[in-house]
């Protein structure tokens, strides 16, 4: 007897390539792409609800991609049509132009609904699909894991070795037929599988017969796989080819291993054919740019013909019209271009439309010079000079001035109107302008220097807070800090540079002082909370107060949310004595929170009055 040397080892470069092998089996295979760009809408959704009934689920995704791209570009080409053609015929129209007889934009475009169903039956049967997988694909590999320990258990079997042989010949078929695994346990799954297979055979010492009878069997089937693979390199579909390649690959791996003699041979074979499928692939893909950059040409060409339109030759109605046919005519055209890449065919496209919405604005600049509109432009403009006439002399400074903001862009966007009389109105609405700006400015002027003052008041009034001691008589203590944030109040405000610092230095002082008091607590924070939210109002920042009571709410609907909680829990003490004390903690607890609760209310009552 002679020990079998018999393992599923391959050369370094066999496993390397079986392993992506069985890699690309967890991804789903794909079909032919077909050309849908060179068919009508109704073709194509009708094309792609046969792919969607027909094909298997996991191979389509590719054509939908394209699909929807095709058909969305197709849509939004439809809406700005049609919103263009919309457009023109509004600003052509002279009659019926008061605001409640203005026509509003719609558009659908048609089959839309008849496409996205086509879309939600492919959702609905794609999520079907990877659902039921990924469960097959657990139970396969809880079978695969059961066949590594059935193998595993050979080493130790009671019977003799023709029989053991056949049993991991079974096993090898049940693998095999066990299907695909998730992509995560793939690799290690079968370096285990394989580990446990050179096991076996190193263990199993076999007859040089029986061992020379498996060797020629799958010498015999490996040539069979070559054959495959060489006549696939004739293949022209090079997709097709490349999926027939990957499922050689798959099927080499299962079959074993064939004599040192022939082993190195057949894979250098195997692999020869393997290269020549990719080396066609690559070529075709090389041929697949070179038409992508032809086309890509093509196109570029439509959008310098839309670029260089001549505008200064476009004087007359007919003109315009016949160039608007032209670029209908260039849509069409572009259409009719085979595919590019992606990147190209995003580039291309965004200049190509840039370049029609660009003769789309010149040609309604110029219907607009046509128009016979401009009376009521200056209708629009004398309401607008009348509005800021009376605003001229307002002290409502804030609004006001935000109004006559508006008011003057209103006015650059009000059209044009006849030069002398816009002439006129335009003088009238800058003097008004000017006589508010001038009163606010003034006012200021004044505003600031009331505010310096208070600014050198405050700055004196905190040394003497600063000189402030306790006296230890609380109550009489607590009046002297009220005061003091009364007076501080009546001061006034101070330019907005220095209200951070100084409101900030007053704040510290107060809170410094309450701290020190031998007061109710409860009492104490709420002083030094009206004191904060003083010193927010001190700053007029209204976004901060908005913010303080986003946060009381907050925390009142965390606070009522605990509380219930709390009183549910009371639900498991029925009866328990009222000494517990997990009941007299819980009871605890609620009447804190209630405490809480109302300290809340009475914060977000004060933040609202200010």
């Amino acid at each position: 007897m002679e020990e079998l040397n018999v393992t599923n080892q391959v050369t370094e470069n066999e496993n390397l390539e079986l392993s992506t092998s069985e890699e690309t089996t967890q991804t789903s295979k794909t079909i032919e792409l077909e050309d849908f760009s060179k068919l009508d809408t109704e073709d194509l959704i009708a094309a792609v609800k046969v792919i969607v009934d027909t094909a298997p689920i996991q191979t389509i995704k590719a054509h939908i991609d394209e699909a929807k791209k095709i058909f969305y570009d197709r849509s939004n080409e439809a809406y700005k049509i049609a919103l263009d053609k919309f457009k023109s015929e509004q600003e052509q129209t002279e009659e019926n132009t008061e605001e409640e007889n203005q026509i509003e934009f719609e558009y659908n475009y048609p089959h839309t609904n008849d496409f996205k169903s086509v879309l939600k039956t492919y959702k609905t049967r794609r999520d079907a699909f990877y659902k039921n997988q990924e469960k097959e694909m657990k139970q396969n590999l809880q079978i695969k894991l059961g066949l590594i320990e059935e193998l595993k258990g050979l080493l130790n079997a009671e019977e003799k070795m023709k029989e053991t042989f056949e049993h991991f010949k079974d096993i090898q078929g049940r693998w095999k037929a066990a299907g695909q695994v998730p992509k995560s346990e793939l690799n290690n799954l079968w370096q285990t599988y394989h580990h446990h297979v050179e096991n076996f055979f190193d263990y199993l010492r076999i007859n040089n017969d029986l061992r020379d009878i498996e060797f020629k069997r799958n010498l015999e089937q490996k040539t069979v796989l070559c054959e495959k693979a060489e006549a696939i390199s004739k293949e022209e579909n090079v997709d097709k080819a490349f999926t027939v390649l990957q499922e050689l690959h798959d099927a080499w791996k299962e079959v074993g291993p064939v004599g040192r003699d022939h082993r190195e041979e057949i894979w250098e074979r195997f692999q020869t054919a393997t290269k020549i499928v990719h080396k066609n692939r690559n070529d075709y893909f090389e041929k697949r740019k070179e038409s992508f950059e032809e086309n890509y040409q093509s196109k570029l060409g439509l959008c310098e013909q839309v670029e260089n339109i001549d505008y200064a030759n476009l004087l007359h109605h007919n003109k315009w019209q016949k160039q608007a046919d032209l670029i209908n005519q260039l849509r069409e055209d572009w259409k009719k271009i085979g595919p590019i890449s992606r990147e190209q065919n995003e580039k291309s496209w965004t200049r190509f439309i840039t370049a029609i919405k660009s003769f789309n604005t010149k040609r309604n600049d110029f219907y607009k010079d046509l128009k016979k509109n401009q009376k009521e432009n200056l209708l629009i403009k004398q309401e607008i000079v009348e509005k800021a006439e009376a605003l001229a002399d307002s002290t409502d400074w804030k609004n006001t001035a935000n109004t006559l903001k508006k008011l003057q862009n209103d006015w650059k966007e009000s059209g044009m109107a006849p030069k002398k009389e816009a002439d006129i109105l335009w003088n009238r609405l800058k003097n008004a302008c000017n006589n508010f700006f001038k009163n606010l400015k003034e006012q200021n002027k004044a505003q600031d220097k009331e505010f310096e003052e208070n600014l050198k008041l405050k700055e004196k009034f905190l040394k003497e807070v600063e000189a402030f001691k306790n006296s230890g008589d609380t109550k009489k203590d607590v009046e002297q800090i009220k005061g003091f944030i009364n007076s501080w109040k009546e001061l006034g405000k101070v330019p907005r540079k220095n209200i951070k610092t100084i409101e900030g230095t007053f704040r510290k002082l107060i809170d410094a002082y309450f701290e020190q008091l031998d007061m109710d607590k409860a009492e104490k924070r709420d002083i030094q909370y009206k004191s904060k939210i003083e010193a927010i109002v001190a700053e007029d920042d209204k976004s901060k107060l908005s913010e303080e009571l986003f946060k009381l709410q907050q925390s009142a609907k965390k606070c009522k949310e605990e509380l219930s909680l709390l009183e549910n829990n009371i639900s498991f003490f029925k009866n328990a004595k009222d000494d517990n004390p997990l009941l007299k903690e819980v009871r605890k607890n609620i009447e804190r929170q209630k405490e809480k609760f109302e300290e809340i209310k009475t914060r977000m009552a004060f933040v609202k009055s200010i």
